[in-house]
């Protein structure tokens, strides 16, 4: 800058030099320390390493005097040694950082900011929170299909996604694992057949540092089969009786439309509990003059001499009335009629009727139900659990009371069908038998 004197006694002078700035403005030649970053906060997994950049963004090489750790569970890497840093250059610090609070204080010659401090703090990672919501403990797995195992995982370190949830049942073995989701839910679907009876299931999850969590429930498995997973060589059919279509999709077919035939079809792989059991099924009565219907078997394999019941009013299962010659079969039996065999018959109306031991004549119970012929496909539901049976037609409860009778037996799950003087195809479809090993 150019500096002009003021006239004085005449004289006019002028001067060129620079001015000085004052004593708060750094000179464009002095050192200037800077780091990045310039704090650290965060979750470790132990003992890591971090590391502190160090540069000179002066005009002037910057003596780092001393580098040194004050607090808990920091340090350096290595002892520091003092040292030049050029302009525009940069050294790098190596930390260890561990659980704890602490500060990196940095000495220089930077004329302003001699003693620079960086907040040092570490907490160690924690095992994430696992919660199963589904199953709940003590839950009762219906039988067949898929089954929904579900979880939510929190953890402090890891995005959610990042994570996965590995499944095991102590029976089964390994059931796979689930990736995590944003929103912190794993899903796996735990396929069909599973082996029946208790289970305890184990949902683990396990962190970027290792740290794991688990959770442990039981379940029970009910027992039971479906028809469309067995073969067909494990059913023992007699007289018109025969499979329709694929092993896997087709139906049971017990009378075409044909008079004075019947026909028995029973599933002989599996024995159940006769009072212990839950049978779903299809079936389908129709497209003949209207004769005679169909039942429901559950044939006492410790007292059996055949698969193959009383024509007529016997419907294939039935036995001592003057209307059949029988024999009866014995077990249990749930009828459901169509036909009008006058006094041999507790109503005029479509029926069911659940008979012991094939007495058609005597049912325990029996109840009018809706108009089934001709109608299409309807769904039976019977649940016997002695000495209490309940049957529910098309989702409608047609039987719910407790009988008096031998309930208590080995039994062969199955159907029979027959017709008279009149015709009816009488189908059976979606078949599923479960047994109660784990209760109701």
């Amino acid at each position: 800058m150019r500096v002009c004197l003021l006239p004085l006694l005449g004289v006019f002078a002028c001067s060129d030099y620079e001015l000085t700035p004052g004593d708060d403005v750094k000179g464009a030649g002095d050192p200037d320390i800077a780091a990045d970053p310039l704090s650290f906060d965060e979750i470790v997994c132990g003992a890591e390493t971090r590391s502190v950049t160090v540069t000179n963004e002066g005009g002037e090489p910057l003596t780092l005097t001393s580098a040194e750790i004050g607090g808990a569970g920091w340090s350096l890497a290595e002892p520091f040694v003092a040292q030049s840093v050029s302009p525009g250059a940069s050294i790098s610090i190596g930390l260890n950082a561990g659980p704890g609070s602490a500060s990196l204080i940095l000495r220089s010659d930077d004329p302003d900011e001699p003693t620079l401090t960086l907040p040092l703090v570490a907490v160690a990672d924690a095992a994430p929170t696992l919660s199963v919501l589904s199953p709940t403990d003590g839950e009762i797995v219906a039988l067949g299909g898929d089954y929904a195992l579900t979880a939510q995982v929190i953890d402090d370190k890891d995005a959610a996604e990042t994570l996965t949830v590995a499944w095991s049942s102590d029976v089964d073995g390994p059931l796979g694992e689930a990736a995590v989701s944003s929103a912190g839910v794993s899903a796996l679907t735990w396929t069909s057949p599973r082996a029946e009876g208790p289970h305890s299931l184990n949902a683990e999850v396990t962190d970027s540092c290792g740290n794991t969590a688990q959770v442990s429930l039981n379940i029970c498995q009910q027992a039971g089969y479906t028809a469309s997973e067995l073969d067909l060589s494990t059913w023992h059919f007699e007289g018109a009786a025969s499979w329709i279509g694929e092993a896997s999709t087709g139906y049971l077919e017990l009378t075409p439309v044909a008079t004075s035939v019947v026909g028995t079809a029973f599933q002989t792989s599996e024995e159940v509990n006769g009072g212990a059991v839950e049978i779903r099924f299809s079936f389908y009565i129709g497209d003949g003059t209207g004769a005679d219907g169909l039942s429901l078997t559950a044939l006492d394999t410790s007292r059996m001499t055949t698969f193959l019941g009383g024509a007529g009013c016997g419907i294939g299962y039935g036995g001592g009335s003057d209307c059949t010659v029988g024999p009866a079969l014995p077990g249990w039996s749930l009828e459901i009629d169509t036909f009008d065999n006058g006094v041999y018959d507790p109503t005029p109306d479509d029926h069911i009727a659940f008979t012991f031991d094939g007495l058609v004549a005597s049912p325990a119970y029996w109840a009018a139900v809706p108009e089934i012929e001709d109608t299409g496909w309807h769904t039976l539901e019977v649940y016997v659990s002695e000495p209490h049976v309940t049957v529910i037609l098309d989702g409608a409860t047609v039987m719910d009371a407790d009988l008096s009778g031998r309930f208590n037996f080995p039994a062969y799950v199955g159907f029979t069908g027959g017709t008279g003087g009149d015709t009816n195809h009488h189908w059976i479809d979606a078949l599923e038998v479960t047994r109660y090993v784990c209760g109701e």
